[in-house]
């Protein structure tokens, strides 16, 4: 077995064979070593940069896709969405449509609407904040002065004793006197009476066998209501 002297003196010939053999090579292909080398780099090169481009498309193809997505998501969005206007319109059309060729369909719509008018109105509360009187021989006048509009207005008469009844329709408070009375005059006496519909004012005639006048005048005013009361002349003239 050879020393390690000699196993490294022939390594190193081997190496310094390999080394002639391989320049001879080179020398016999390319004529120098410049041009090896710059053949040489070329391949490396396009491998590198192959790389890169194969990554860089990878990425760009991945950006694109997720671009379409998106897009396409908000296009069905979108569609979806003037889907349901159509069909909403559509809906509202027909109920239109069966309202008006429906009479007795309309008629109840109608009264459906006029009873939520009239519990908006209802759920409001007047106040009379001021009454004043005037009267004369044959009228008598109750200026009332309101907080609010007032609606509907009804009267009756009574007799035994003899009294017009006239009613504010609603709710209604009041801040005046419930009595008043009068010396003088063929109305005796107003009094007031809240109801949970309604407010209700009481003219007592003086005298309590007087006969049924006229129909009162009802006369709204941007203050309120006037209320004018007539005696009957055919029983001023028998007194």
């Amino acid at each position: 077995m050879l020393t390690v002297f000699y196993r490294r003196f022939y390594i190193l010939l081997f190496l310094i064979w390999l080394g002639a053999v391989s320049g001879l090579f080179v020398l016999t292909v390319w004529g120098d070593f410049d041009t090896f080398i710059s053949d040489f780099n070329k391949p490396v090169q396009m491998l590198f940069n192959g790389s890169s481009a194969v990554n860089g498309s990878e990425t760009l193809l991945q950006v694109a896709t997720e671009e379409a997505t998106s897009v396409r998501r908000e296009v069905i969005h979108e569609v979806r969405k003037v889907e349901r206007d159509v069909e909403q319109f559509i809906e509202g059309n027909q109920t239109i449509n069966q309202a008006d060729s429906d009479p007795v369909k309309r008629e109840i719509q109608e009264d459906l609407a006029a009873n939520r008018t009239q519990a908006v109105s209802a759920s409001k509360v007047g106040m009379l904040d001021n009454l004043e009187f005037t009267h004369t021989e044959t009228e008598f006048l109750a200026r009332l002065q309101t907080s609010s509009e007032v609606g509907r207005v009804t009267y009756f008469w009574m007799d035994k004793p003899s009294k017009l009844v006239v009613d504010l329709r609603g709710k209604w408070r009041y801040s005046v006197p419930r009595v008043t009375d009068f010396i003088s005059g063929f109305v005796g006496q107003v009094v007031l009476g809240r109801h949970t519909d309604r407010l209700r004012l009481a003219f007592n005639f003086r005298n309590p066998e007087a006969e049924k006048g006229p129909s009162p005048q009802l006369i709204r005013t941007p203050q309120g209501l006037d209320i004018v009361v007539t005696e009957k002349l055919q029983q001023k003239e028998k007194e």
